[in-house]
């Protein structure tokens, strides 16, 4: 009786154990993946920008040291610090290696009910989610259809009084075809939009998706931005 019990117990052990212990399924795996590889790119790319930030600030403070007591040598310097603060600040054009994207409605795509048309309701929730992905994969200026954006910039679908909308970017209507400009690193915004079967998503609402990379060092231009800045209409009061 001892025994029958004590291999009853060790069977019972050995059963808990091979079911805790049992791996994780291949999709929930690969999304955990997915998911920490993004993870780690985007605390990278933090890293890389604060190390820039911190060389910046190191040249400026080495400059103005240079400069004290010359008043030419401080306007230079503080000249130059206007001129990079400006460009930093998406109000100059940014020119360089890059890729388009080019957003249209193809009617001879396969036409599906449930999605077809799908794009004209929700198509600044489409076209944001591509400009974050540029953005966190190597794109270092984007504009839309000639509208630069910047910090503040906002991409609206605005509805009329006849029910139909319109998109607005930077509160600037922009109509079909949509063209996404974006100045940076090819492999990884080809990349990004590879694993996010950008195309394919956007084919199934109908609405053709064209990339092309620009390699060239003046491949594409990105104008600056030319709307209102915060502060623009604040007044000193007394």
């Amino acid at each position: 009786m001892w025994s029958l019990t004590g291999i009853t117990t060790l069977v019972g052990f050995l059963v808990t154990v091979q079911l805790t212990s049992r791996p994780p399924s291949t999709a929930s795996g690969l999304s955990s993946y997915i998911d920490l590889r993004t993870q780690v790119s985007e605390l990278n790319q933090e890293h890389q920008l604060l190390e820039q930030q911190i060389a910046k600030a190191n040249s400026q403070v080495s400059e103005y040291r240079a400069a004290a007591g010359h008043g030419t040598d401080m306007m230079q310097a503080l000249e130059q610090d206007a001129t990079t603060v400006a460009k930093e600040a998406g109000l100059t054009p940014v020119s360089g290696p890059g890729i388009t994207i080019q957003i249209q409605y193809d009617p001879n795509l396969p036409f599906d009910e449930q999605t077809a048309g799908l794009f004209d309701q929700i198509s600044d929730q489409e076209i944001g989610l591509i400009v974050n992905d540029l953005f966190a994969n190597g794109a270092s200026a984007i504009s839309i259809n000639g509208q630069r954006l910047v910090t503040t910039s906002s991409i609206r679908l605005v509805s009329g009084l006849s029910g139909n909308g319109t998109l607005q970017v930077n509160t600037v209507p922009v109509t079909s075809p949509y063209i996404i400009t974006a100045v940076g690193d090819i492999n990884r915004m080809q990349a990004i939009l590879t694993l996010n079967n950008t195309v394919q998503e956007l084919n199934i609402m109908q609405e053709q998706c064209l990339i092309t990379p620009h390699p060239s060092p003046k491949g594409v231009t990105v104008p600056g931005y030319q709307g209102p800045l915060p502060g623009s209409f604040a007044k000193e009061v007394h």
